[in-house]
């Protein structure tokens, strides 16, 4: 009680002290006249950000606009947590009807003086820039550095909504209609083609209005647009309203839960360029979904109204960003952030790492082995059993996490032999799911039988794994047909007249050791019941079109799980042969459809669990995915000096543990904290 009642009264000194030179300030104003005009502006706008901290409960630095804590200067080595923000009354984050609902922007995570340096860190090239076209997690790699979208899920409590591009939210008609007041003064950035010769004209400060979400709702929903995935989240979209430049309304058909995320989560396109051909002349309206498929901007950059800038571009080699200086909230601490996309093996990017090329990185299982169970970098802590903390003491730190994804391989199911799924079950109990986890993972990862998170109240428990049996398997073969007829070693059946082999091609990640070791294992047994499987192996994007156009009859994957849960993107018989979607099996199933339809439609959380279980369950018994196991990884990272010498320039990170030891298990490696040791 008694500290936080000196803070309460440290506040109040601060507060009377700042009234005090705003006092000052007037004073000065009143007689120097010849000034006042441009002086008062700047006051007035610090007394307005004064008085808007003030109602939110929070202090401000004079002039910068970002919450502060004005009592503390946190030291650049400090790693504890940092304190809960206290919610108060109906902003609480979670959505409700008519009242604003979101969490005040919280931006006390930015000092100043932390500020400076370059991150660098390895990535791999992206298929396009446009973020409607390419929704991979590459591309939302880069828009989340160069854009924003109306509200967020804080790092903090990712479950729920704070305040963004927009200020406030009011949903209301039963949440079919949502009315955003959007945030005033956010400038897009200029493009760094703007300064070339013929792209003067995006050389101009352009504000964010409400008609640059219209316009990307209206792509979204032009048929023309190849963004089937996120179209489907969208199909009951009613229209969208631009009263004035601050106000947008959207509105919906129907009372739907994916409403939410689809209204609160949208990212605005540059309505000022995808309109516009390369010399700034409009394009014709009826032309403009065919042409935003291809845009020429997408070939050079990208435009968004966030943190950072995409500086440059240099396919297969480097990307470049640089800190906005006009952006409207608190960026990361770090003036550029560099991708290296030249590197794609795991043996030269370790190398890398230990140089300190790149400031973090993480470990594939066979270098967790290596290089930290084997002792063969003694700069890593070992492992201790009964200390999870261990790895943060080292030179180079690492820590075990946990990662919202699951990796599969997934069945062709359009064609033989994985259109029967005696087949596709058989498959399932011929993989050796737990010893592959140990043996090969190095037990980073969980077994699963879904695509819920495991903690998940959504996931069904009651769900029995497809144990690792190959009588079993090879009973069910036969039940299917498939037997070994001519007596060649490999089971054939007789289809449209012609005996064909059990043979199937299945396609990974190129440069993945683990996958090559889990598919040869995966070989050698489905060999002993007479299944010739070759596994070949492709480059990211090549894979990526691989999905997109279904061109394969068994293929390795991943998903990137999300907070709210919805079946129709990856299971709806609707998306099943939409060029580019993710329903990639060409799953289909009567049922399936009507619950994923009525789970978009029902609000209520037992109900919702309930149906999302009954989904679980039919795709178990279906098995378009062999689930393999949850993402567990090791992040490692540039920790600190070694003892008796002083930190590098722009070598070691601070505040990756107070990450850590601030934000839940799925979140924890946000790097809202991280900063220059040298800072």
């Amino acid at each position: 009680m008694g500290s936080a009642g000196s803070e309460r009264g440290q506040a109040t000194v601060d507060y009377v002290a700042l009234l005090a030179i705003v006092a000052v300030l007037l004073v000065v104003l009143i007689i120097d006249r010849g000034r006042a005009t441009v002086h008062l502006e700047e006051l007035t706008k610090s007394i307005d950000n004064l008085n808007r901290a003030l109602e939110r409960g929070v202090m401000v630095a004079p002039g910068d606009g970002r919450p502060r804590d004005p009592t503390t200067t946190p030291r650049p080595d400090d790693e504890s947590p940092e304190p809960a923000v206290a919610i108060v009354g109906e902003r609480d984050g979670n959505p409700k009807l008519g009242v604003d609902f979101l969490l005040p922007y919280d931006g006390t995570s930015f000092r100043r003086e932390w500020l400076g340096g370059t991150l660098k860190y390895f990535m791999v090239d992206p298929k396009g820039l446009n973020a409607l076209i390419d929704n991979s997690t590459i591309n939302t790699a880069i828009h989340t550095l160069c854009n924003d979208s109306l509200c967020d899920r804080p790092a903090r409590t990712p479950e729920q909504w704070q305040q963004n591009l927009a200020e406030s939210v009011i949903i209301s008609d039963d949440y079919k209609t949502y009315t955003f007041t959007l945030r005033p003064g956010v400038m897009w950035q200029r493009p760094a083609i703007a300064r070339q010769e013929g792209y003067a004209w995006m050389d101009r400060d352009v504000p964010l209005t409400s008609a640059d979400f219209a316009f990307t709702l209206q792509m979204i929903m032009d048929p023309a647009v190849d963004c089937s995935s996120t179209r489907n989240y969208y199909e009951d979209l009613d229209k969208v309203e631009t009263p004035d430049d601050r106000t947008l309304i959207v509105r919906w058909k129907r009372k739907v839960y994916t409403s939410l995320s689809g209204s609160l989560g949208i990212s605005p396109m540059a309505r000022h360029i995808y309109t516009r051909n390369p010399d700034g002349s409009e394009i014709p309206p009826a032309s403009l979904g065919v042409s935003f498929n291809k845009h020429w901007f997408d070939q050079h950059t990208v435009a968004g109204v966030g943190a950072y800038i995409l500086e440059s571009y240099v396919p297969k080699e480097k990307m470049v960003f640089r800190r906005n200086p006009a952006y409207w909230g608190a960026s990361l601490h770090f003036e550029r952030i560099e991708w290296n996309l030249k590197v794609r093996e795991d043996d030269p990017k370790l190398i890398a790492f230990k140089n300190g090329q790149v400031h973090f990185e993480g470990l594939q299982p066979l270098k967790y082995k290596s290089e930290i169970l084997d002792r063969g970098e003694p700069r890593f802590v070992p492992l201790d059993e009964n200390d999870p903390k261990a790895g943060r003491a080292g030179e180079l730190g690492w820590e075990r996490f946990k990662a919202m994804s699951f990796t599969y391989i997934g069945w062709n199911m359009r064609r033989p032999p994985f259109d029967d799924k005696r087949v596709r079950q058989a498959m399932s109990h011929a993989f050796p799911k737990q010893r592959l986890i140990r043996d090969v993972f190095f037990d980073l990862g969980l077994p699963v039988l879904s695509d819920v998170l495991l903690d998940s109240q959504y996931c069904n428990k009651d769900l029995v794994p497809y144990a690792f049996d190959l009588d079993r398997a090879k009973a069910m073969l036969e039940q299917a047909g498939w037997k070994d007829h001519d007596g060649d070693g490999v089971i054939d059946r007789t289809i449209d007249g012609k005996s064909v082999p059990f043979a199937f091609e299945v396609k990974y990640f190129a440069n993945s050791p683990e996958w090559d070791n889990t598919l040869a294992i995966y070989r050698n047994e489905l060999r002993r019941i007479g299944v010739d499987m070759k596994p070949t192996a492709y480059e990211f994007s090549e894979l990526l079109r691989i999905y997109e156009d279904k061109d394969f009859q068994a293929v390795v994957g991943g998903w990137q799980m999300d907070w709210d849960i919805d079946y129709k993107q990856l299971w709806h018989s609707s998306e099943a042969e939409v060029q580019g979607s993710s329903n990639h099996c060409g799953f289909r199933n009567v049922r399936v459809d009507e619950l994923s339809d009525t789970l978009r439609t029902t609000f209520a959380t037992d109900e919702r669990i309930a149906i999302a279980k009954e989904i679980q369950a039919i795709i178990h018994e279906e098995q378009p995915y062999t689930f393999f196991k949850s993402g567990v990884g090791i992040f490692v990272w540039q920790n600190h000096a070694p003892p008796g010498s002083a930190p590098r320039p722009e070598r070691y990170l601070a505040g990756v543990i107070k990450g850590f030891e601030t934000f839940p298990p799925l979140t924890k490696r946000s790097r809202t904290f991280w900063h220059f040791r040298d800072r």
